[in-house]
């Protein structure tokens, strides 16, 4: 499947107000960190749409209203991003926690399809290394730099790209944090001025 920026000008107009999901950056707490909000490339013709309207207009509303954090996580939404919201649904967060959590991710755009193959990640390359991109990079640097955040990562995401990324943010401490076995929960006072790598692997 083909990667790229999202063909929906509609979506593309609704990121650009808010390039987050729930929480403004800067007021969250814990932060988690991904490589780009990615949609159905039909998305518009979606039952769901006018919901995902709903909720990337005022992700934190939604969560306390519906109880779940995104509407990916319905039974009959069957499109991308599905399985990663479903992992996070494993660290227990409730909607009293939805106004100090942000999902940020590195790109400013909406994306389609998939960007672990070559012609993905070069094309993941360009959109992340452009001009337009480069005030949002820099907008994630300065909340890296606040060391009473926690920022969350899948251990799973670790493009090279994204790795030398992080490598700039230099934050301070660093962890890793098995949603299957911790009984840790992950929050601020624990994990302040971290960045934590998240996976859930079962050991065997």
């Amino acid at each position: 499947m083909a990667f790229g920026k999202h063909p929906s000008q509609k979506l593309q107009d609704l990121f650009s107000q808010k390039p987050f999901q729930l929480q403004e950056p800067e007021k969250a707490q814990i932060l988690f960190l991904g490589l780009d909000a990615n949609f159905d490339e039909n998305i518009e013709s979606d039952s769901m749409f006018n919901e995902f309207v709903t909720y990337l207009k005022d992700g934190v509303g939604y969560w306390k209203k519906e109880g779940f954090h995104t509407p990916m996580l319905k039974d009959y939404y069957k499109g991308a991003g599905k399985r990663y919201h479903k992992q996070f649904t494993k660290l227990a967060f409730t909607s009293k926690d939805a106004e100090n959590i942000c999902f940020l991710e590195l790109l400013n755009v909406c994306t389609y399809g998939n960007s672990t193959d070559m012609n993905g990640k070069t094309e993941f390359e360009r959109l992340l290394l452009s001009e337009t991109n480069r005030p949002h990079l820099e907008r994630i640097k300065r909340i890296a730099k606040d060391k009473n955040k926690v920022m969350g990562t899948s251990k799973n995401s670790l493009s090279e790209s994204f790795s030398r990324f992080l490598r700039v943010v230099s934050r301070y401490n660093s962890a890793t944090y098995n949603i299957a076995f911790s009984k840790l929960p992950l929050k601020t006072e624990v994990f302040r001025g971290s960045l934590i790598y998240i996976y859930a692997e079962e050991k065997h």
